[in-house]
């Protein structure tokens, strides 16, 4: 089985098994036929591999050059957001203050266009940012 995380809205998203190979899935989609495995979405539909997960959005994939670029602390705090940590969580076990957290927060949601964390973590993964642990 087959994971599709198909984002339908900035922040809201959904999870289903489909019994088929994961490079099948991204091909169909890819040449939309998305309702072979998506029956009832309307596209146009973008699919790509993100490990063994199928991630699906309603936008065209962003080219390399224009992601937004995210040191590696902010990464950390972006992977530690999309496990459900709290910001004072993530600031104790970083070794951090929380106000500084809270900084990596508002620079990466500014970066993504995001209003909350729950976009900001649904943005990043839609990007290819980081894979999210289904």
């Amino acid at each position: 089985m087959t994971r599709i995380l198909i984002f339908k809205a900035p922040d809201a998203f959904g999870v289903i098994e489909v019994d088929a190979p994961v490079e099948r899935i991204v091909r169909a989609i890819n040449q939309g036929r998305w309702q072979d495995f998506l029956p009832g979405e309307s596209g146009p539909l973008y699919a790509r591999q993100q490990g063994e997960v199928v991630v699906v959005t309603h936008s065209a994939p962003v080219s390399e050059e224009d992601l937004p670029k995210l040191s590696r602390r902010e990464h950390q705090v972006l992977v530690m957001l999309g496990e459900g940590l709290t910001t004072a969580e993530i600031a104790l076990r970083l070794g951090l203050r929380p106000r500084t957290v809270r900084g990596y927060v508002a620079g990466m949601k500014a970066r993504l266009g995001a209003h909350n964390i729950q976009q900001l973590v649904a943005r990043a993964v839609a990007l290819g940012l980081f894979r999210p642990e289904l």
